[in-house]
This record gives C-alpha cells, structure tokens and sequence, in this order.
C-alpha cells in the first residue's frame, strides 16, 4: 500500500516537547514530574550529522512529529457527551497544544482503541462504547484525530481485537474515509502484504506497526493477516518484521519509521525484549524505532552506524499522550511527549541532521 497523503520530510533538528495531554487537571505535583522528566529527555545535539551540506545543492527537508498512545477512557467520553443530542464533542482535546501538532508535517500516533460501532464492541457501558478492558470509542473521536492533525496511525497493539474482527475492519474503513493513513493491521491478506509509503516534500517514508501481544484474545485461524504480531517475540515474526523494512528500502523509501507496541507497562527503563528488538530493527536498517505500552516515558538512545547498519534513533516509550490516566504512586501515567525529527535529503542521503 502506497500511503498517499501528501509527503514530509525534513531531516535536521530534534526537538522533545513534554506535555499534558489528558482530560485530568494539571497541579504542581505533575508539574514537577513533567519538569523532571523533561530534564531527563532533553538532548543537545542528540544526532550530530557528519556531512557538510553544501548551499547550492537542493535540499528537502521533512518533520515528523510523534506521540504515545491516544487512547479513550470512560472519564474522556462522560465528559465529552452531549446529553440533548447523544452525541460527543471531542474537539477541545488539543486545543491547548494544537499549535505544537501544526509544526509537524507527517504527524504519527499510536491509536489504542478500536472504532467498532456502537453496541458493538465485547463491552458497552458507556452511552454504547467502553474503554478498558475492551476499548470502543466514538467514530467522532477518529475526526477528532484528523481534524487535529494527525496523518498517520499505528493500529497493531494489544488492544486491536477488542472490537473483534468485524472491529478491525470496521476501524479501517472510518480511518480510510477519514484519509487517515494506518499500518499494523488488515482487512485481507493482500492488505497484509502491502507496503506503507508516504511522499511529502519529495522524500518517502516508509511505516511499519507491530505488537507484541493480544491480551490473550483469540485470533481466528482464517483471520490471522489481520494483526502485524511477534507475540511472545517469536523469532521468526521478529524476522518478518525486519523484512519488512529491508521491503520499504527496496521499495524506494528514503527514510524508515518502525512502531513497535511492546515494554513493561508504568517502568521507567526499557526492558530486555525492548532493546533486543530495537537491535534487530537497525541492524535491518531502520531510522527511527518509536516504541508504545508501558505508559510513561521512557528514555531515548542513538544506536550507532556500522559497516552493515545506519544510525538509528529509538525513543522506547513516549509515554500516554491522550488519556484519563493519572500522576499516582510517583508513576507518571500522566505525561506525554511530542517528538520532532527533521530530516534533511540531498541527493541520494537522507539523514536526521542537528
């Protein structure tokens, strides 16, 4: 699948910005822990680029923006319900950080819930939706996403079957009409096998979406093209996974972008499977291995070039960027982050460049 919405590319700088993306208020405490955490993040000159780029030649530049999981809990829909006409208003969401979502120009998240339909998920006990354990939200939020925007969805996590199989067909097809780009899951397995490219400003990216599990929910045997899984991290799916973006290289992606959902949930350091698998996606050549599940932020680490793999930049957990969890027993379930990479391309190069 050729993701055709447009096309972003500015590799350069790196930015983090650590916000408060949640329907709960914002006290001193989580301030302090957003302070805290956001000292812990920053990096100067993170990816310091070697080339020397030189002004008459033409350059393209992109910036991807990504977030954490944007999820839909009861105390999001309660309040956002709008009783006179049974419907929900999302739309104040992002109002106060819209104009850091603006600054992107390929704009990715990962979304943990499902668009099943109303009365149609495995629960309905919020005005005919449901969040955990079984996530269902409101079409309305998926416009909400797009109306923010966001161009481009991981939809492979341990969340993906909650709406069961008609779910996930279901949550695709409002995507599509939303020109909302998605990989990590399927309708068919030819859906399955195609590639997700996106062009802007003349450089392509290319976009892979995997998890690590499915809560123990069972996948029928004749729907199995329907979730990009390594569950239980099983070697020959982790090696699938980097064929793919060896696929997105041949296929004349300039630039990689892998999302893992995978991690100890509310653990402030990644864990071994974490780092292993991040391992295996540079040595397959991918540029930036963004990671989800456990919650809160973790930290963020450059895998450096060899003679058989590029640079690599991991961010092993960007934390819940849209939820109704809170800052409780000094986890801080509260915090997310926005990540900005540019990237610059010249000529046949394309690199993240300080």
């Amino acid at each position: 699948m050729v993701c055709d919405k447009g096309f972003l590319y500015p590799l350069g700088w790196l930015f983090l910005y650590v916000i408060l993306a949640t329907s709960c208020g914002f006290d001193n405490a989580s301030k302090r822990a957003v302070d805290e955490q956001a000292d812990s993040l920053c990096v100067d000159s993170i990816m310091p680029d070697t080339s020397v780029l030189v002004e008459d030649e033409p350059l393209r530049r992109l910036r991807i923006g990504a977030v954490g999981d944007l999820m839909m809990h009861d105390y999001q829909m309660e309040k956002a319900y709008r009783n006179d006409t049974d419907t929900f208003d999302f739309s104040p969401i992002f109002q106060q950080i819209q104009s850091y979502l603006d600054e992107n120009d390929l704009l990715i998240g990962n979304l943990e819930t499902v668009f099943a339909g109303k009365e149609k998920g495995r629960r309905a006990d919020v005005y005919g939706y449901a969040s955990f354990p079984y996530f269902n939200a409101p079409d309305c939020f998926a416009a909400t996403l797009a109306e923010a925007g966001f161009d481009l969805l991981a939809t492979a996590n341990n969340h993906t079957m909650d709406g069961y199989p008609e779910g996930v067909t279901a949550t695709l097809d409002l995507l599509d009409s939303l020109h909302l780009l998605h990989h990590g899951t399927s309708r068919d397995s030819t859906e399955r096998e195609r590639l997700c490219i996106v062009e802007r400003n003349g450089i392509k990216v290319g976009f892979c979406s995997y998890t690590y599990s499915l809560n123990g929910v069972f996948v029928p045997k004749n729907k199995r093209f329907m979730v990009n899984e390594f569950c239980k991290y099983d070697s020959a799916k982790v090696s699938g996974m980097c064929e793919t973006i060896r696929r997105l290289r041949r296929a004349g992606a300039d630039f990689t972008v892998a999302y893992l959902h995978c991690g100890t949930e509310y653990q402030k350091q990644p864990n071994r499977y974490q780092r292993r698998m991040a391992d295996s996606l540079h040595r397959a050549g991918c540029d930036l291995i963004l990671m989800a599940h456990p919650h809160i932020l973790q930290r963020m680490d450059i895998l450096p070039a060899d003679s058989t793999a590029p640079k690599s930049l991991v961010a092993y957990s960007l934390g819940n960027f849209l939820s109704s969890q809170v800052f409780r027993d000094s986890i801080p379930k509260d915090i997310g982050a926005i990540l900005q990479v540019d990237i610059v391309k010249k000529k046949d190069s394309t690199f993240i460049q300080n």
